[in-house]
């Protein structure tokens, strides 16, 4: 993106009332709205930090030097948000860095950071940190998971970017980021929004092609084999041949030490993008452990030799959720370092049209697509897995037959082993565990050696390939 940079000294002016927050007997009324790039503010001796941790809510990175933090007493609506910040900040040093997100429609410019600090001292600065955890909301209408107060939207082709900027003032939103390639914009809405009910009321707009909540899903509940398994089955001496074809791995992240550095070719935390790749929950680890074949599935020959570099996305946060936009970025970040094949371990039975165009711009761009069918037998379909452009695995059991609690259905395009012992938990101790997860992760591992043995098969000679059990 490019990156501008404004430095000026601001004060504060006025909004309208959002919230009133009381702290004891130094009681103060605060209310922050952004609608596009116009800013309202009510505020009546509410320190400027409160202010600025409003404004990080709604997708503004702040750096502030802690020591900084004056009442403000303001009140202004619909002002020009450079304008706004200009007139609250005035006495202080500060610096508004502005990013233009490309879209379909041309580059649209959104302020992405605050700076406030002392002449001269700007190393002290800190992040003035959020939750960077998604915050989840269920749908009262059918049960599925939005991320609260956000919306997807594309335009038809063609449309003028100031079209976006006048929707963005009808339904209060601010501009967050966009995917280019899938014309996706995403929108951040104020506190509390009824995105379900926004998006039946927008849709009829003629600019508007499509609308949808940002979906999440979770991650799937870990199950572990309770029967004896054994220790796992790691290749300390596995060496990683040249000219291997990639697996992006979409989960949790991996954890440092796991054993995977040799393989690891790209990695992002999309979370967190400045931090290094981690993995606090452990399914994204050992996904990796499987996707580069360090671990075999158990019923797997041993000697079977397809190891192969990964790259490791954490698009899942601390509590085990992503979004439909952290799985477009994923998927970009994959792309751009060339991987092949994409591992998804996860699935839900909420329908998305956003997914859905994600995984056939995947798939259009050159990307195998795998995912797991779920861990229970219901029979109904789990996406991703179920669109057409991904294939849908299964999970085999003891003596090479469907697992109990393996999903099943028209959208499984095939069934892998399930079962593996890990040198690392998820959520709990290192064992067995079991699930469509790991028979994903196995069948990207195989895809990958199939292209790097014949970088242009299609998927229908590749399917053959699995399917007859011919290496």
């Amino acid at each position: 993106m490019l990156r501008i940079m404004i430095i000026k000294k601001i004060v504060l002016c006025t909004i309208p009332l959002i919230l009133i927050l009381l702290f004891g007997a130094n009681a103060f009324a605060l209310e922050v709205r952004v609608a596009g790039d116009r800013l309202s503010v009510e505020a009546d001796q509410a320190p400027l930090q409160s202010i600025l941790k409003r404004l990080a809510g709604r997708g503004i990175r702040i750096s502030i030097d802690p020591g900084i933090n004056p009442t403000i007493t303001a009140s202004f609506k619909d002002r020009d948000i450079q304008k706004g910040l200009g007139s609250i900040l005035k006495s202080l040093d500060h610096a508004l860095i502005w990013e233009a997100v490309q879209g379909p429609s041309g580059p649209i410019p959104r302020l992405a950071e605050i700076q406030v600090f002392r002449r001269g001292k700007k190393g002290l600065m800190k992040s003035l940190v959020t939750d960077s955890n998604l915050s989840i909301v269920k749908n009262p209408r059918d049960g599925s998971f939005l991320v609260k107060d956000e919306i997807l939207l594309r335009l038809k082709p063609g449309t003028d970017p100031s079209e976006l900027k006048r929707i963005l003032r009808q339904i209060g939103g601010i501009l967050i980021n966009s995917q280019p390639g899938l014309g996706i914009y995403q929108i951040r809405l104020p506190e509390n929004t009824d995105v379900p009910s926004l998006v039946d009321r927008i849709k009829g707009q003629a600019s508007l092609e499509e609308a949808e909540p940002n979906y999440a899903y979770p991650l799937p509940a870990p199950l572990v084999n309770t029967e004896s398994g054994g220790s796992a089955q790691t290749f300390s001496d596995a060496s990683l041949p040249g000219g291997r074809v990639p697996v992006a791995v979409l989960d949790t992240g991996m954890m440092a030490g796991a054993g995977l550095e040799e393989f690891v070719l790209a990695s992002k935390d999309v979370m967190n993008p400045e931090d290094p790749i981690s993995d606090s929950l452990g399914h994204g680890t050992q996904m990796a452990l499987i996707a580069a074949g360090v671990i075999r599935p158990k019923g797997v020959n041993i000697g079977l030799d397809t190891h192969t570099p990964i790259i490791p996305i954490r698009s899942f946060d601390d509590n085990g959720f992503t979004s439909n936009f952290n799985i477009m970025d994923s998927i970009d970040f994959a792309l751009d370092h060339g991987a092949r094949v994409l591992s998804l371990s996860w699935g839900s039975e909420t329908h998305s049209d956003f997914l859905e165009s994600a995984m056939d711009y995947a798939s259009s761009k050159g990307l195998m697509v795998v995912a797991s069918a779920g861990n229970e037998p219901t029979g109904k379909p789990v996406y991703p897995a179920a669109y057409s452009s991904v294939i849908g695995v299964g999970a085999i059991g003891k003596e090479g037959k469907p697992w109990e609690s393996s999903n099943y259905g028209d959208f499984v395009t095939l069934y892998a082993p399930g079962f593996a012992t890990f040198p690392v938990g998820y959520e709990g101790d290192p064992g067995v565990y079991a699930g469509t997860s790991i028979s994903a992760a196995f069948v990207a591992n195989l895809v990958a050696d199939i292209l790097s043995r014949n970088p242009s098969a299609t998927k229908q000679e590749i399917m053959k390939i699995l399917t007859e059990g011919n290496k």
